[in-house]
């Protein structure tokens, strides 16, 4: 799991412009006549602005690793720090859409090589939890059916009119007992790879 590189985390940036009205002195007929009050008036304009950002926290943990057998019934939580100070997506594809055998390839031998599991998504938000519905990590892959698939900034879970600033989006992950399936999954390690795309929703 990656940050996209195409995400920056933008500055709060300030500019201060300031006029000033000075009326021109009209000669006084008068050495001790009050000076006109028009050459005492200044206007400042005072502009600033907050730049929108929205990134992944540093420090969020980059894997998560399920310590028991792969063919036992599993549910997992994963916690992704946000810092969004503007409505965003949150879009999620995976590499595989399966977790895949890394040590031995599909012989043929009548044993399952990958494996199948589920994903939902929720983003905590200053207006609200957003819950996403749960996809198959099938329709994870790019160009995937599910709805909070998405490899560009502003694809994916919308955040609605919620921002995240030191707040969580909590991925489920899941998958059922090999017992429940045609086949027993072959000996190995098995893996797949998210990638997180979090950025301004447009």
């Amino acid at each position: 799991m990656k940050q996209n590189g195409g995400i920056k985390r933008g500055r709060a940036l300030a500019a201060i412009a300031c006029t000033v009205i000075l009326a021109s002195a009209v000669a006084a007929t008068d050495a001790d006549a009050a000076p006109s009050a028009d050459n005492r008036v200044i206007a400042i304009d005072l502009r600033a602005r907050v730049a929108p950002r929205c990134g992944v926290k540093d420090g969020s943990r980059g894997s998560i690793d399920a310590n028991q057998d792969l063919e036992d019934a599993a549910r997992l939580t994963l916690r992704i720090g946000l810092d969004c100070n503007t409505p965003y997506a949150f879009g999620v594809t995976a590499s595989h859409g399966a977790l895949v055998n890394l040590d031995v390839a599909d012989d043929h031998s009548g044993y399952a090589f990958r494996k199948v599991y589920g994903l939902a998504v929720t983003l905590n938000t200053d207006a609200g939890a957003v819950h996403s519905t749960r996809c198959r990590s099938t329709d994870l892959v790019q160009g995937g059916r599910c709805a909070f698939a998405g490899n560009a900034v502003g694809e994916g879970l919308k955040s609605g009119r919620g921002i995240s600033i030191d707040r969580d989006a909590v991925l489920t992950i899941d998958w059922p007992s090999q017992s429940t399936l045609p086949r027993r999954l072959a000996p190995g390690h098995y893996r797949d790879t998210l990638t997180i795309t979090v950025g301004a929703n447009a």
